[in-house]
């Protein structure tokens, strides 16, 4: 397919994979919903159909609970089209299949993710630590959840900021 119309991209691929929902987010925007199962398939089919796609990024975000959501940017320009794809996942050990193998672009991206949030990527070639010390490694930073004790604040250059002191309440005021 080389021209190739947001409708008509998105109609092939609901008629490849009935269960994916897909969202215009505006004329040359896809936002496409995925089970963590379906992902290979889908990003699959973006490789295969949809002309020049060039994988943008891939990140997570904590949506509390042990739930988390990946999304995937793939843009083409040959159809000035921006697909993401979102995929919700749950759990203490999140996991999807790795897509690095079809777009290799994505293996450093999958690589952080991992790091970061803890969400594993069956199959990925190499999931060692790629930005933090050793002595967070399997901390996850970027889940809300994970508290940090400021001991190493001081090696990061940044001003140390002490707390403002609260307002005492004055008595009887209920304020």
């Amino acid at each position: 397919m080389s021209d190739i119309s947001p409708s008509d991209f998105a109609g092939s691929l609901i008629r490849s994979y009935p269960t994916v929902t897909i969202e215009s987010k505006s004329g040359q925007s896809l936002m496409i919903s995925v089970t963590p199962s379906m992902i290979r398939d889908v990003v699959q089919f973006i490789a295969d159909n949809l002309p020049m796609a060039l994988p943008e990024s891939v990140f997570g975000v904590d949506l509390e609970d042990d739930n988390y959501e990946l999304i995937y940017i793939f843009w083409s320009h040959p159809a000035r089209l921006l697909c993401q794809i979102r995929v919700q996942l749950k759990g203490e050990t999140p996991s999807i299949p790795t897509v690095s193998d079809i777009f290799p672009g994505l293996e450093w991206h999958e690589r952080e993710t991992h790091e970061m949030f803890g969400i594993e990527f069956e199959g990925h070639p190499d999931l060692r630590p790629l930005l933090l010390p050793d002595e967070l490694v399997g901390k996850y930073p970027l889940r809300k959840r994970f508290k940090t004790d400021r001991s190493r604040l001081a090696e990061s250059g940044l001003p140390i900021v002490k707390p403002r002191p609260r307002p005492k309440k004055e008595e009887g005021s209920g304020k």
